[in-house]
């Protein structure tokens, strides 16, 4: 039987053989599914019931007319909702017509009933019905794909803002954030065997903390291609955490980690395992948010040897997941979050990471017993790892001539003070201008300049002063506030320059005087 016969019929007529006669005629064509009355008042209620696809209704009936049955009728239909309704009259005339159009009739059968008019007008309204409701799924779906598409480019939007926003906010912080951990650097070491030295320690631990945690941010908020690079998963793992501690803290959430020391350093793109991690974490703080006995999350770490395998485990004591949910979780835009708290892209985009390196992404759950998400990963090996948290002792070279190019006073002075503390012979100017004079009538061994500054900045400075004096192209070290940036990274790497990213202490820019004099100069 097609849909169209599996339509309900309701009829309305004071007349019983009226009523038995429609019955006959429409089941007998194979609408089986018909249903009727022959007291007008009890027609809303049927309808109420039944929900019928069509409405054979009488219009001369006492208690209630067809009229006040269709504005009966018309006032329990969703708006929008497309009910044939056709009037069955003995009275022909214009005047009963327009009344019965104007209380919502779709059309007319005149008394006494031809059955193969019967039978014509009601398929040809049912499918009249079909293609409307046809059009509004359709209507309804495309408009639910517009909505998706739309929250997809405004988070979209909202990601690219955030990301030029935090750029800036960087910048601003961590100028100030370098010369708070450089002055605690330089407090430390002038204050060696006191008091003051235990409490510089404190000052520095607490600014490097920040410029962490601003870091992190920074990272997971741009949206970069994908780069492979030396990774250590224990590393970027505590980062995670540390972005995140303060709202686990403050939502009482224990954080257990388990790291093995075995996982080795291995070839990924650190900021997107870093962007899953802190995925994972959230959603298994937001889990537990219900609930109300421990709440737990526990990181663990571990190395398969045997299959080169590197294996994170996230696990949390929230209500759990049931197998109809783990079944769906990582497709695109399914989210069990209220409307607004999750836009269903978490999971699936973290899986892709996970696959794009060639690992997967599972979940083991049952109800009630919280859930444990699992990556795995290949243990692609690394051709040279110090690169990865370099912890490299500084050997201090012998005095140079040194310029310092710094619009911020503050961070000149750290960097003029940690030099000269070294012995090296500092001069300063405030920008890219300033610094071309005053290399016109000095030969300096090493120029340490911005690259963010007014009139001049230090890419434009750079290409300035290797055109008047080509032996510079290697003297030169750039310091910049956002490395974030894929031109600027780019630009930076193809002059073979050394970079200090801020903030930096002050054996940073040891290292990067070391680097280009070398240990022995």
């Amino acid at each position: 039987m097609s849909d169209l016969f599996a339509a309900r019929i309701l009829i309305v007529d004071d007349e019983p053989a009226n009523v038995r006669l429609l019955e006959r005629i429409v089941r007998d064509a194979g609408w089986t599914d018909a249903r009727s009355t022959t007291d007008s008042r009890e027609a809303a209620a049927l309808h109420a019931d039944f929900r019928p696809d069509l409405v054979l209704l009488d219009l001369m009936m006492p208690y209630l007319d067809g009229v006040a049955v269709m504005k009966q009728l018309r006032s329990t239909i969703a708006d929008g909702e497309f009910l044939p309704i056709v009037v069955l009259t003995a009275d022909a005339t214009g005047d009963a017509k327009l009344r019965a159009l104007d209380a919502g009739a779709t059309d007319f059968l005149t008394k006494p009933f031809d059955r193969m008019e019967i039978i014509l007008r009601v398929k040809n309204l049912l499918q009249t019905r079909r293609l409307y409701l046809e059009r509004e799924q359709q209507k309804r779906s495309l408009e639910a794909t517009v909505r998706e598409r739309t929250e997809r480019l405004l988070q979209s939007e909202k990601v690219a803002t955030m990301g030029s926003l935090l750029a800036g906010v960087a910048h601003e912080l961590n100028n100030p954030l370098a010369v708070v951990m450089g002055q605690a650097m330089l407090l430390r070491e002038s204050a060696a065997d006191s008091p003051f030295a235990a409490r510089a320690e404190k000052i520095h631990a607490a600014s490097a903390r920040c410029a962490r945690i601003v870091k992190n941010f920074l990272a997971l908020a741009r949206n970069r291609p994908p780069e492979r690079g030396p990774v250590a998963l224990n590393s970027v793992v505590t980062q995670a955490i540390e972005l995140l501690a303060y709202e686990l803290r403050t939502s009482s959430v224990e954080v257990e980690v388990r790291l093995s020391e075995s996982v080795p350093v291995f070839q990924a793109d650190a900021h997107q395992l870093h962007q899953v991690i802190v995925n994972l974490v959230a959603n298994a703080h937001h889990a537990m948010r219900q609930t109300t006995g421990l709440r737990r999350i526990t990181l663990a770490s571990g190395f398969d040897a045997a299959t080169a395998r590197i294996r994170l485990t996230i696990t949390d004591t929230g209500p759990g997941i049931s197998a109809e949910l783990q079944a769906r979780i990582f497709e695109a835009f399914f989210t069990t979050k209220p409307p607004g708290e999750g836009t269903g892209l978490g999971l699936s985009l973290c899986r892709g990471i996970v696959e794009e390196h060639g690992g997967t992404l599972t979940v083991e759950s049952q109800p009630g017993q919280g859930a444990t998400f699992i990556m795995t990963l290949p243990a692609i090996p690394v051709a040279a790892v110090g690169a990865v948290g370099a912890t490299d002792g500084v050997t201090r070279v012998s005095p140079k001539r040194i310029l310092v190019v710094e619009d911020e006073p503050e961070i000149a002075a750290t960097l003029v003070e940690t030099l000269e503390r070294d012995g090296h012979k500092v001069d300063v100017a405030s920008d890219g201008v300033a610094a071309l004079a005053r290399v016109e009538g000095a030969d300096y061994d090493l120029i340490i300049t911005d690259t963010k500054m007014p009139r001049m900045d230090g890419p434009a400075f750079y290409r300035e002063l290797i055109q008047r004096l080509p032996v510079f192209a290697r003297r030169v070290v750039f310091v910049t506030g956002d490395l974030m940036d894929r031109e600027q990274r780019e630009w930076l790497e193809s002059t073979g320059c050394p970079t200090l990213a801020k903030p930096f202490d002050i054996n940073d820019v040891r290292r990067a005087v070391q680097c280009r004099f070398g240990a022995s100069a």
